[in-house]
Order: structure tokens, then C-alpha cells, then sequence
């Protein structure tokens, strides 16, 4: 009796196991999402800023997501003001996808990448001293891995990069 029990008890808990895991794994919802195309508050840690344009600069939040900010004006973020600070930023959250056509084309195309928002980088000089040095190969390789990571565990044919244009910025 308590042996039937215990397996009409496994075989409920199993189907409600399976039940609950499929519903979580047939959409990844990235928990950004609900907040895109809206005023929000993101708090993290400047990791970077482009020394190029110093038009976008790298945030990491506690999590360790990426979020590429971008100024509101078309003034430059200054390097010395905000690179390795803890800061708030408000603005609008925007979402770009990425397909995996362009990721595939940009390493066959043998494209170095931003480590901010993936897109080409736009350094010359720093591109052709990584293939003069010998360390573009590694780079390449390295981020077309990455990339092909993050679509293969979030099933979807793209990356999700998320930008917020700063409206405002303070350290914290």
C-alpha cells in the first residue's frame, strides 16, 4: 500500500517537474525586458569606456549583465569622470538584436568586435596592431564563441544587447 502510494506520489511529481521546466525553457525571457522602451534607474559599475569615440561606455550590473550606455547629447562620456566608478544611470532602456547571420558574417569577415555592444570595432590603429601582435585570431575566435554561447542557452537566433541612453548619471 505505501509502495503505491509513494509511486502514484513520484509519478505526479514527475509530470509536474517536467510540466514546470518546459514552460520555463520554451521562451527565455531575459527579466530586462519588461522595462524596454521605458524611463528606468540601472545601478552598476563602469568597466569601460570607448577611448575612441567616448561614445558608449560598458556597465556591469551586480548580476554581471552588460549594458552598453549612451549619451543623451553629443557629448562624449570622459574617460577620467566615470571608468571603474559605481554609478546609477536613467534613461531609456533600448533592446538591438543581433542576429546570428550578422555574427556569423562578422567572423567570417574577420571583423574584431566592441566588447561593449558586439558591433565592428571602429579603431583602426588598435584592429591592425591585434593581427600585427598575433592576438586577433584569439579575439575572433573568443567572441564568435561567446556569442554562439549565449543563443545556444537562450535558444533564440540572436543576442540581446541592451543600451540605455543616460539622461542622467550618479555616482554612488
Amino acid at each position: 500500500m505505501k509502495r503505491r502510494i509513494f509511486l502514484k506520489a513520484s509519478t505526479v511529481g514527475c509530470i509536474l517537474f517536467f510540466a514546470c521546466n518546459k514552460k520555463q525553457t520554451d521562451k527565455y525571457v531575459h527579466y530586462l525586458e519588461p522595462e524596454i522602451g521605458k524611463e528606468t534607474t540601472l545601478e552598476g559599475e563602469i568597466i569601460h569606456v570607448c577611448p575612441i569615440e567616448g561614445m558608449k561606455m560598458k556597465l556591469q550590473l551586480s548580476d554581471s549583465e552588460i549594458i552598453c550606455v549612451l549619451p543623451a547629447t553629443d557629448e562624449p562620456f570622459a574617460k577620467t569622470q566615470w571608468d571603474h566608478k559605481k554609478v546609477k544611470v536613467t534613461g531609456l532602456l533600448q533592446e538591438t538584436k543581433l542576429p546570428r547571420t550578422t555574427i556569423v558574417a562578422n567572423y567570417q569577415d574577420k571583423k574584431l568586435l566592441c566588447h561593449i555592444d558586439h558591433s565592428p570595432c571602429t579603431d583602426i590603429e588598435w584592429v591592425e596592431n591585434r593581427w600585427k601582435d598575433g592576438s586577433a585570431k584569439r579575439l575572433l575566435d573568443r567572441d564568435n564563441e561567446s556569442l554562439q554561447e549565449r543563443m545556444y542557452k537562450t535558444k533564440q537566433n540572436y543576442v540581446q544587447i541592451f543600451s540605455i541612453t543616460a539622461n542622467q548619471i550618479v555616482e554612488v
